[in-house]
């Protein structure tokens, strides 16, 4: 998912540069280690009652703020080439969330990159490690401002 949003990001920064920028620094801070945060379902059990299409269903890594997720869930609504797609049909995203405890928190984020509960019970060693806040960006999503009829 990292490469995936930052060609996203690479081909969409034009459109409002300064939101952008905050998109930026999320992918930098969390690199592939806190942003392959979705996952598809297996072959041999589909969740969607389609068989043809796989299911989508976002991973909660437990440390990240929820805002997070968010902000990656408008990121996937921009075009990720210049060319309209012609191809296959995306994968259905479910809105419930699988929960994934095992992967090791990122040290040294800023505060509000992480889930505030989580961060309170932190051992303080890690706590030590936080830096300031850094604002986190508002992305609106792409077909959020498509007007259909």
């Amino acid at each position: 998912m990292y490469y995936r949003r930052r060609k996203i990001y690479d081909l969409n920064h034009h459109r409002d540069p300064k939101v952008w920028e905050g998109v930026g620094v999320l992918l930098d801070a969390l690199a592939t280690r806190g942003t392959s945060d979705d996952e598809t379902d297996d072959e041999c059990k589909h969740l969607n009652r389609d068989g043809h299409f796989k299911t989508v269903r976002h991973i909660d890594m437990g440390y990240l703020n929820p805002a997070i997720a968010q902000i990656w869930k408008s990121v996937e609504t921009y075009p990720l080439s210049l060319r309209p797609s012609c191809g296959n049909h995306s994968f259905k995203h479910l809105a419930t969330a699988h929960f994934d405890n095992k992967r090791m928190p990122i040290p040294g984020l800023p505060m509000n990159f992480y889930d505030p509960q989580w961060l309170e019970r932190a051992p303080a060693r890690f706590q030590k490690q936080v830096t300031a806040v850094y604002p986190l960006p508002v992305l609106v999503g792409h077909h959020t401002s498509i007007i259909r009829h």
